[in-house]
């Protein structure tokens, strides 16, 4: 769940199905430092074809490889080539040696290229992503919304005698494949392929408008809410009650971030369903979390604490501003200190012209109805009502969804409702359950590990326990984590 008031720069990456790479391609590798992102490798390739001259870009955390650019060399010897429908553009010197490439990447800013020679492109182990055969089998499941959209997944069964407990994944904000796919890495992939060797029917299936999913009119996407992606979930829920290989009575909800949000929403009305797992979900409204989640993004990047608690101020004024129905003149100002003391906490010296664009989207992005749901929606009120059995999982070096403030938020409806919730901290694990070092974002791709294998059987252990299977290591955590605290 990341909310940022900047533009992102991302490159938005357009594959163009060419085969480009002659014999004499040349590669070069390094880091660019990327604005909210941190550091981000990259290569780039110059190849000479009998179609012209191009720049190969690969941005591995992206899933970018070998993207084709036009190529044109200039008058002073340097090499430009551009994207522009990512208004991306490069501008190369190779030296005489060809052993370096240096220059400059514009998309909004001006971002430094030094870039060394390598043999060939770096790839991004990944080494959890599961290589068949697999002991289970695999089904495409397909739901038609009352909507109106489409909606698609994959669902995986263990091999073996039926019917099995099943869980449906719950990707977090934003449009996701079914896979949760991001920075190289497939969270989703990986856990149902995890469950599914261990019991564990799963089904993960792509948001409306991603993949399968097909929305006809994509201007809906702009307004839908949480409440609305809850729909999307029950139904699917009813899809995989109607296999005959799962066990209707024992279909639950694990939901990452945003979709640990969701997960109670849809127990609410569905008291059937058998459990909710909150991976790294929510306890507190968004006017409460995003503070904190901007103030770690600074203090991550190694900030000044005096602009970390500028914005945090400034932050928590804009969401009461918003709340009191203030007009869009006086929010737009408040955001604009917001912007102002972002980009002055990144070091970032902007134009006007940039520096206005970003407030725009800003003011989109804090206008929309998403956005007006998640700051103001207080999830504690619908965990108090939930009958089945919860499981909250944290790691300690999320800078998300900070552990201690939401799983406090959590223990406290425990403790004054006597719900059925197990609450677990886990040691050193970033938003995304990987093994981190300062949990920033910018880490997130270079992590070999795609989720942490002991919350994989954290969370497999407690789901057989709690659908009648085998109980195992869950009560010791619960006592460990408690000890700790």
């Amino acid at each position: 769940m990341y909310i940022p008031l900047l533009s992102q720069y991302v490159f938005w990456l357009c594959i163009v199905a060419c085969n480009v790479i002659a014999d004499e391609s040349r590669f070069y590798s390094g880091e660019i430092s990327v604005p909210t992102m941190g550091q981000l490798e990259m290569t780039l390739g110059i190849s000479e074809t009998d179609e012209g001259t191009f720049i190969l870009l690969t941005v591995p955390v992206q899933g970018a490889k070998d993207i084709p650019l036009p190529a044109t060399y200039k008058q002073d010897g340097s090499l430009f080539a551009e994207l522009p429908q990512a208004g991306l553009s490069f501008v190369l010197f190779e030296n005489e040696e060809r052993t370096k490439l240096t220059g400059e990447l514009h998309q909004d800013l001006v971002i430094e290229i030094a870039f060394n020679r390598v043999e060939e492109n770096t790839e991004l182990k990944r080494p959890q992503n599961p290589i068949g055969p697999f002991p289970y089998w695999e089904y495409e499941v397909t739901a038609q919304h009352p909507a109106g959209h489409l909606l698609q997944g994959t669902l995986t069964i263990p091999d073996g005698q039926g019917p099995f407990p099943c869980a449906v994944l719950i990707s977090g904000s934003g449009l996701q494949d079914r896979d949760e796919s991001l920075m190289g890495h497939k969270p989703f992939l990986v856990i149902a392929d995890y469950l599914s060797r261990n019991g564990i029917a799963v089904l993960r299936y792509d948001d409306r408008g991603v993949g399968g999913s097909v929305v006809e009119d994509r201007e809906t996407l702009t307004s839908a809410t949480t409440a609305d992606f809850a729909t999307d979930v029950s139904l699917m829920v009813q899809a995989v009650r109607n296999h005959a290989e799962i066990d209707a009575l024992q279909v639950g909800l694990i939901g990452h971030s945003e979709g640990g949000l969701i997960g109670p929403m849809v127990a609410v009305d569905d008291s059937k369903l058998a459990f909710v797992v909150m991976l790294a979900g929510p306890g507190v409204a968004g006017d409460e979390l995003l503070p904190v989640q901007q103030a770690l993004f600074l203090e991550t990047s190694g900030a000044d604490q005096e602009l970390i608690d500028a914005l945090v101020h400034a932050s928590m004024s804009l969401y009461e501003m918003m709340e009191l129905g203030e007009d869009t003149q006086v929010v737009q100002e408040q955001l604009e200190e917001l912007v102002a003391i972002q980009f002055e906490a990144q070091g970032i010296d902007v134009s006007e012209e940039l520096f206005d664009q970003s407030v725009d989207e800003a003011l989109k992005v804090m206008s929309s109805d998403w956005m007006q749901f998640f700051l103001f929606y207080d999830p504690a009120p619908t965990l108090a009502m939930l009958v089945c059995p919860v499981l909250a999982l944290n790691g300690s070096k999320d800078v998300q969804v900070e552990a201690r403030q939401n799983l406090s938020a959590i223990e406290r409806v425990k403790t004054e409702t006597g719900n059925d919730i197990t609450i677990i901290e886990l040691d050193g694990l970033n938003h995304l359950f990987q093994p981190a070092t300062t949990g920033a974002v910018s880490e997130y791709g270079r992590i070999e590990t795609t989720f942490d294998e002991e919350a994989l059987s954290i969370i497999t252990s407690w789901v057989l326990e709690v659908t009648d299977g085998t109980p195992s290591i869950i009560k010791s955590w619960v006592l460990e984590v408690t000890d700790n605290d």
